[in-house]
């Protein structure tokens, strides 16, 4: 009788247990999913002799993905498919010393943290999502108290100055439980198919264009967050791309690059077809111009004004990138002291030690404003209510305040002058994979005494006559790392990246640079040129900006350290790709900067390719 009921009891909770997994929203489903795995992991995960975990947290990606490449007219990738992954954090320890902020080579996993990422079911498959979950969890574990014993024993043997023996390894954060609405907007894949296929056509007419792609990602979904404080939290992201690349050689076999790119919320946002066909032209006449423009071969030092797009690239790749700028570095333990001397190179220097001294010029403030959802009219994709650690982010933060430093977007991962996280763990897409990472959402750069643009180049001419030069330099766009056509991983491509991560303050190379006339103020179009290191000293230079702002949406490929390496390996990776890479951010910036002395001169490549032998047949 006793086993009846037993035989009874197990078949009535197998078949509630299947009925709950063909039942409720997918949202419902994954959240009771990871709440379940998250109770039974947090109450038996223990190995003898090892700690218990303290910490668990869960991410859930739930995406639905649109890419389409074309080509000259042609579809080259076109593919609409569902996304689902799981990042598991397992934090062993307490707050004040956890196995993270250590790295030990044999341990695996991420440089920093104790995240692992995978696959889950694609269909709302209960028991399916929290069998992932718990595989992944079980190996997290394991790996995660092997590792804090290793790094116990590492702190002992190393003889640690006080303040780092003191700095805890973890904030703690508040119990956040937000779930906001998705946002729904139709793909429509025929649609973007025929406008991928009309704006490739473009370089149909260009022989001088070696090669063209057109590329569109459409991203629609939610993101989980649980963890083991009793945060609950989902939001929705969305995203909607368009990048237009082109690549050619000028005559002594410099390679040219252009491109044209569009990052708004959802479709709907983006340009008309027609006003993209026209920029796309426009970007394709300048690639053939700037194959015939001189090659810069002087070495200048002076005045120089940027405007437009360069003004979005040359702050958010200096400033938000992690090499001196205002994103937080934690200072690693190594295993192997040896290895810190290396390390300090990939990371860089952190800024938080200058919090309350003058970094910048005093005419400059600028603030986070994450939840600012748009400017003008312009939905910023930067905007965010939540970051990927469940924390919700002040509405405003001031970062800089008339040139002075007051503090760097972090996590919840401490440092010495930060004693809370403010929400800064963002969103990253690299290839076909999302994961996190500090970086900015919506960065607001003020100046006070702006003046009108016009009045920019008139300064920027008066500055170089007063320093007897015989020109000035006028910077319009700047190469975005986040967008570049890809052809293959050689010699160049490795050197060319192991040489710009050497340059401190390296900003990315110019593709619209040009030579100014003193005397009439005609501009004459330059190539092979590169600029110097923006130092921060640079920086406190900017003696002018013009009062008209805009709003610059773009995807932040942090320019140094280790996360530019993940970046550049995940661009030439065979897996399939979204054509994405970095961290979607808004900058509400003017539109023209002078800056009163930065040098700039003739590009030195390790690696020039050969031309083609046979012409182009293409626009023949």
């Amino acid at each position: 009788m006793k086993k009846k009921i037993i035989s009874i009891v197990i078949a009535l909770f197998l078949t509630l247990t299947l009925a709950y997994s063909q039942q409720g929203t997918s949202r419902d489903i994954i959240f009771k999913a990871m709440k379940d795995e998250l109770a039974r992991n947090m109450s038996n995960l223990a190995l003898e002799n090892l700690k218990k975990s303290f910490f668990i947290s869960y991410n859930i990606h739930d995406f639905k993905v649109m890419s389409i490449k074309a080509s000259l007219g042609a579809i080259v990738e076109s593919d609409e498919k569902p996304y689902r992954e799981l990042w598991s954090r397992i934090i062993v320890g307490d707050y004040g010393r956890t196995q993270e902020n250590f790295f030990d080579p044999e341990s695996g996993g991420d440089f920093v943290s104790g995240f692992v990422n995978d696959r889950l079911p694609l269909e709302d498959d209960y028991d399916g999502i929290r069998r992932v979950i718990w595989k992944s969890t079980d190996e997290m574990y394991k790996r995660a108290a092997e590792t804090y014993e290793k790094k116990i024993s590492a702190i002992n043997q190393q003889k640690l100055s006080a303040e780092d023996s003191a700095l805890a390894d973890l904030f703690n954060a508040p119990v956040v439980n937000k779930k906001l609405p998705s946002v729904k907007f139709d793909f429509n894949k025929a649609k973007w198919e025929l406008a991928a296929k009309e704006l490739s056509a473009i370089f149909d007419k260009y022989s001088d264009i070696y090669k063209s792609e057109i590329t569109i990602t459409f991203i629609q979904g939610d993101e989980f967050v649980v963890n083991s404080e009793e945060t609950e939290t989902v939001y929705p992201f969305t995203l909607a791309a368009v990048q237009v690349n082109a690549y050619t050689q000028a005559d002594d076999g410099e390679p040219l690059f252009d491109q044209v790119l569009y990052y708004e919320i959802t479709p709907d946002d983006l340009p008309k077809l027609e006003v993209m066909k026209t920029d796309v032209k426009k970007m394709a006449d300048n690639l053939t111009a700037l194959r015939k423009a001189p090659s810069f071969t002087d070495s200048y030092t002076g005045p120089v004004l940027f405007e437009e797009q360069a003004v979005g690239e040359m702050f958010s790749q200096r400033l938000f990138s992690e090499n001196e700028g205002l994103i937080v570095v934690r200072k690693l333990l190594y295993s192997d002291p040896k290895m810190l001397m290396f390390a300090s190179q990939m990371i860089g220097k952190p800024l938080d030690d200058k919090i309350g001294k003058k970094i910048l010029s005093d005419n400059l403030t600028i603030k986070s404003t994450p939840s600012k959802a748009d400017f003008e009219g312009k939905k910023l994709i930067g905007s965010y209510l939540i970051d990927m650690e469940g924390v919700v982010p002040p509405n405003e933060l001031i970062l800089v305040e008339n040139g002075n430093l007051n503090t760097i977007l972090n996590s919840r991962i401490p440092t010495p002058k930060l004693n809370a996280s403010n929400g800064s763990k963002r969103i990253q897409i690299q290839g076909s994979t999302v994961s996190s990472d500090i970086g900015p959402g919506v960065i607001d750069f003020t100046f006070t005494d702006a003046v009108k643009r016009d009045e920019l180049k008139k300064k920027l001419i008066d500055k170089a006559k007063e320093e007897g030069l015989d020109y000035a330099i006028i910077v319009r766009k700047l190469k975005s790392p986040a967008s570049s056509i890809k052809t293959k991983m050689d010699e160049s491509s490795i050197l060319s990246f192991a040489s710009g991560m050497q340059k401190k303050g390296n900003v990315s190379k110019p593709i619209a640079i040009y030579k100014v006339s003193l005397t009439d103020g005609k501009e004459e179009l330059l190539r092979s040129a590169e600029l110097g290191g923006i130092s921060l000293s640079t920086l406190k230079k900017i003696t002018a900006a013009s009062d008209k702002k805009f709003a610059y949406n773009t995807m932040l490929s942090q320019g140094g350290g280790i996360s530019s390496l993940f970046s550049f390996a995940f661009a030439f990776s065979g897996r399939d790709n979204w054509n994405l890479i970095g961290i979607p951010s808004s900058f509400i910036i003017p539109d023209a900067v002078l800056i009163e002395e930065m040098d700039v001169q003739k590009e030195k490549r390790m690696i020039t390719g050969k031309l083609p032998v046979v012409e182009n047949p293409v626009g023949k």
